[in-house]
């Protein structure tokens, strides 16, 4: 668990944070650890990871892992190692997660072992897990015993023990996944696992159970837990596992969704046996200082502006203080550095991500670099910057519309519709609804500024009305520049399931609640209730 704090391993050694403190100071001094402080979701405060002469030390050359004496208090480095001479006849390499390279890897993704680090030591404790009747009590009595991260596989990213009954999966949804990544990662989901499940025919294994179906060679995990990072997110993990094995899936901020059924495994899974080489990994100093781009965000107000950036582009920085509640001088703060290491780049007065913002971005969600700068690419043009300018104010304007109110909107390619064979929607916004005139769910909202006759309404909503067509029927929230285009919308509302209004009554009015801006053709004002 490189990268992890004190009040993380209290729960695991049950023991009083304040005493977690002391030993670690304890452990540094010997030379055993070293840490780092850095935060992202989190405060900052003080993380720590495995030193290179430690990884050496506890991991023969012959990768045989050597057994710690418990009850010898560590000592500096010298002729005295604080472990006894290998003993288990098990064949353990070094984890990558001690090597050089692991630890920089966690440092890109602390954002996402943050919530898992809090998630994971107490999560058969927690009640979100459903314990079969025939398990007893004691059996169940047990804490985490073993944790790793995996080094291959786009689906699951780490897993945990507890005891020798129960390992459980963890999937981390970052905030630029999307229903067509998730739906791909999930067809193979299983194959890396297949491989960990035994050292022998390992390979083997994965192929007779992916290509013939063999039940004997399928890997099986006592639960699936989603970690997504945001309400978006976990809608899109659980509208993909709405049919087979449903999994626990959580946000940051607690559990979304009902609890899941815990049941007993005897699979273990673990990384390939691959030797590795420690790497220098104490001297992150150093790689900090020459990667400055990437340990630039070590805060969660600097790590929430670049989100928040990265999501909607041209916001302006009284904006971004809007959004994230923050004082206007933080958020200038956070901007400078962003703009200093090259991650975040001013134009007009409004922000966008750089390409090399575009990659951190990207990496810090566990998505290939050239999908997100497929995605995002025209936005390095100051030409788009300035023609789409008065777009994103509007958008912009909205998304901070219904932060104000309470609700959450997202950006629009998030919430991308495929229909396969049909077309593809990809909205400006896309919120969530618990209740309204078209049903819960996912609203696609869109903002037009132009089009005002029937052919370019018609044309507005093409892709809505091929899906509906096809049966797949896309709530729509349609504003409009202004009155004149909005009530020409609105009397297309029975090709498509829509809601219209536009922003002088949005500025006037609420956009949820009881009593809303939004309208159907005819109709008075109606009740709209967002997640």
């Amino acid at each position: 668990m490189p990268l992890v704090s004190a009040p993380n391993l209290a729960p695991i050694f049950t023991d009083d944070e304040r005493r977690v403190r002391a030993r670690l100071g304890s452990l540094r001094h010997a030379g055993w650890i070293e840490c780092m402080s850095v935060g992202m979701t989190e405060a900052r405060q003080q993380r720590w990871f495995v030193t290179n002469q430690a990884a050496q030390a506890l991991y023969a050359h012959d990768g045989v892992h050597a057994t710690r004496d418990g009850d010898r208090p560590p000592t500096p480095f010298s002729d005295r190692l604080p472990v006894n001479a290998p003993t288990s006849e098990r064949r353990e390499h070094l984890p990558w997660t001690a090597t050089s390279r692991g630890v920089r890897t966690c440092v890109r993704r602390l954002a996402a072992l943050e919530p898992l680090y809090r998630l994971a030591p107490g999560l058969l404790h927690s009640g979100w897990l459903r314990v079969p009747d025939s398990d007893t009590a004691d059996r169940l009595d047990i804490g985490m015993t073993d944790f790793r991260l995996l080094r291959y596989g786009g689906w699951f990213h780490a897993v945990a023990h507890y005891g020798e009954h129960y390992w459980v999966t963890f999937t981390y949804v970052g905030l630029h996944a999307t229903e067509r990544a998730l739906r791909r990662k999930r067809a193979h989901r299983f194959w890396g696992l297949d491989a960990y499940a035994s050292e022998h025919d390992a390979h083997e294994r994965a192929v007779d159970r992916v290509f013939y179906g063999d039940p004997e060679y399928e890997a099986t995990p006592s639960a699936q837990v989603m970690l997504a990072a945001d309400s978006w997110a976990a809608h899109l993990a659980q509208c993909e596992f709405a049919r087979g094995a449903r999994p626990l899936i959580c946000t940051p901020d607690g559990l979304w969704g009902d609890p899941v059924e815990l049941r007993p495994s005897g699979d273990r899974v673990d990384d390939p046996v691959t030797p590795m080489e420690a790497g220098r990994a104490e001297q992150l100093g150093r790689w900090r200082r020459i990667n400055a781009d990437t340990v630039a965000i070590t805060d969660s107000l600097t790590y929430a502006t670049f989100m928040a950036v990265a999501q909607f582009p041209a916001m302006r920085r009284g904006e971004l203080s809007r959004l994230l509640s923050a004082s206007q001088r933080s958020v200038s703060d956070a901007l400078a550095r962003l703009v200093e290491v090259g991650l975040i780049d001013r134009f007009d007065g409004r922000c966008y991500l750089t390409e090399r913002g575009l990659r951190r971005a990207a990496n810090v969600s566990r998505l290939l670099a050239s999908a997100l700068i497929r995605r995002h690419g025209a936005y390095l043009l100051p030409a788009f910057r300035h023609r789409q300018r008065h777009h994103d104010d509007g958008v912009n304007q909205l998304v901070l519309q219904f932060a104000a109110e309470g609700a959450a909107a997202f950006v629009g390619w998030r919430g991308e519709i495929n229909v396969l064979g049909v077309t593809q929607i990809r909205p400006d916004l896309v919120v969530l609804v618990a209740d309204g005139p078209l049903g819960a769910g996912a609203h696609c909202l869109e903002y037009e500024r132009s089009a005002t006759t029937p052919s370019e309404v018609i044309e507005k909503i093409r892709t809505y009305r091929k899906c509906a067509a096809v049966g797949r029927h896309v709530p729509l929230l349609m504003v409009c520049e202004t009155e004149q285009a909005a009530e020409r919308f609105a009397e297309f509302d029975t090709l498509v399931p829509l809601l219209v209004t536009h922003m002088a009554a949005v500025e006037a009015g609420r956009l949820t609640g009881d009593s809303t801006v939004w309208r159907k053709r005819d109709t008075a004002a109606v009740s709209l209730r967002c997640v």
